[in-house]
C-alpha cells in the first residue's frame, strides 16, 4: 500500500524525489528512518549505549526530578527523588536540562525560574524573573482521511498472537518482515500554495487504520482493513504555552498548543485535506480502495471539512519553542544554549527552537544535542 501511494502521488500531479532531506524537498518518497540491522536505532542505542561504562558517567532511571537549585544567581544542585526518598546531586561545572519541549520549562518553573508573576500565582518563590519559560509552544497539527481497503494488505490485525508468532519467526530467521516496519513508510511535502517559499505540508501514508477518538490522543481500533493518510502544517503561526497547574512537582503542566489560533494555519490544514482527498481519487488507489471511512464522501464543503478538522485533529507529536534561543524579551536561552541571566544552566532539547524547522523533529532535536555537547566541551577547555 505504500507503493501504492507512492504511484499515486505522482498521477495526483507530485514529483517523485528520492532524498526529501537533499537538494529537492518537494515530492513524493520512501521516509528515512532510524535503524540498523532491521531495528529501530535510538537515542539511548546511538549515544547511551556505547559509553554506558564510562566512569564518569552514571545513568538513574525511575527518578524524578523535582528542581534546580540556584543560589546568588548560579545553578548549583538538581533536587530529585529515587526510590522515594529526596536526594541532591551538586553540580561542579554545569547543570543541563533536556527534558524537552514540555518538561524542560516545567522544571524551570518549579525551580523558580520563568514569569514570576504566574509563579506567585501558584505559590512559587520566583528566582529568576524569565517570562518567556513556557511561552512559544508550538506544534505540527495532523488531519487525516481513512479508506477501507478490500484486501488483507494492510497493518490491521498483524499484532493477533498467531500472525504476530509467524512475524516473530520470520523477523528473528531472516530479519525482514512486518516486524521491520515503521508503519509509515512514505510520505510527500506540498505546498499549500505556489507562492510559499518551500513546502509547508507535510503527508504521512499509514497503511493501516490510525484513528484517534474524538479529543483524546487514545488510538480507536476499526474492524477490517484501511489506510491512514495525514496531513500536518510544517510551519504553523500559531502559539500556545506550557504553564504549572500548582507548585506540586507530581502535578501535571496544563499543556496548550492553541492549535489552529491564528487562521491561516486552518488555511493551510484544509489544503492539506484536499490533497488527501486527491490522492485517493487517482487511479492507483482504485483498485484497492472500498470508500472513504473518515470524514465519509458526504463532508464536501469548506465549512464541513474545517469542522472536522477542529474535531479529530491532533498532535504530530513534534512540539518546540518553550525555552527559545535568541536575545528578545521572550527569549530563554543565547546561542550557547545557556539561560540568561543564569551562570551554570543550560538547555539542549527541542524547546530551545526558536521556529520549528519544515518536517519531524528527531533528526534536528540530535542535532541539538551534539552542538549543545560541542558547546560543553569547548568551554570545559
Amino acid at each position: 500500500m505504500s507503493d501504492v501511494f507512492v504511484r499515486a502521488a505522482q498521477q495526483a500531479g507530485i514529483a517523485y524525489t528520492a532524498d526529501p532531506n537533499g537538494a529537492e524537498q518537494d515530492g513524493v518518497f520512501y521516509n528515512q528512518v532510524t535503524q540498523r540491522g532491521a531495528r529501530r536505532e535510538s537515542a539511548s542505542t546511538a549515544f547511551l549505549n556505547p559509553v554506558k561504562r564510562r566512569p564518569n558517567l552514571t545513568v538513574l532511571t525511575h527518578a524524578t526530578v523535582r528542581r534546580i537549585v540556584v543560589r546568588d544567581g548560579r545553578a548549583v544542585a538538581v533536587e530529585y527523588h529515587h526510590n522515594g526518598r529526596k536526594r541532591t546531586v551538586k553540580a561542579t561545572r554545569e547543570i543541563i536540562l533536556s527534558a524537552g519541549a514540555i518538561n524542560s520549562p516545567r522544571i524551570l518553573m518549579l525551580s523558580g525560574i520563568g514569569d514570576r508573576t504566574e509563579l506567585g500565582e501558584v505559590g512559587i518563590n520566583p528566582v529568576h524573573h524569565l517570562p518567556g519559560v513556557g511561552k512559544n509552544l508550538h506544534d505540527q497539527l495532523e488531519v487525516f482521511l481513512t479508506a477501507r481497503v478490500n484486501q488483507p494488505i494492510t497493518y490491521d490485525g498483524q499484532d493477533r498472537w498467531h500472525r504476530a508468532a509467524l512475524h516473530a519467526i520470520q523477523y528473528g530467521l531472516y530479519r525482514t518482515g512486518p516486524a521491520t516496519a515503521t508503519v509509515s513508510e512514505a510520505g510527500a511535502f506540498l505546498r499549500s500554495d505556489e507562492a510559499v517559499r518551500s513546502p509547508d505540508i507535510q503527508l504521512h501514508m499509514q497503511p493501516a487504520f490510525v484513528v484517534w477518538h474524538e479529543g483524546t490522543s487514545k488510538i480507536q481500533r476499526l474492524p477490517g482493513h484501511g489506510v491512514t493518510i495525514l496531513a500536518c502544517n510544517t510551519r504553523p503561526r500559531s502559539r500556545g504555552e506550557v504553564r504549572l497547574n500548582s507548585a506540586d512537582p507530581d502535578d501535571a503542566p496544563a499543556v496548550n498548543p492553541n492549535y489552529l489560533a491564528d487562521p491561516d494555519d486552518m488555511r493551510i490544514a484544509l489544503a492539506g485535506f484536499k490533497w488527501i482527498r486527491r490522492i485517493l481519487e487517482t487511479p492507483a488507489f482504485a483498485a484497492y480502495i472500498e470508500g472513504e471511512l473518515m470524514p465519509g464522501k458526504k463532508v464536501t464543503s469548506d465549512d464541513e471539512i474545517c469542522d472536522y478538522i477542529r474535531r479529530t485533529g491532533g498532535t504530530d507529536y513534534h512540539p518546540v519553542g518553550t525555552c527559545k534561543m535568541g536575545n528578545d524579551d521572550t527569549a530563554v536561552v543565547d546561542d550557547q544554549l545557556r539561560v540568561h541571566g543564569l551562570d551554570g544552566l543550560r538547555v539542549i532539547d527541542a524547546s530551545i527552537m526558536p521556529s520549528i524547522i519544515s518536517g519531524n523533529t528527531q533528526a534536528p532535536a540530535y542535532m541539538i544535542g551534539e552542538k549543545g555537547a560541542a558547546m560543553i566541551i569547548a568551554d570545559a577547555h
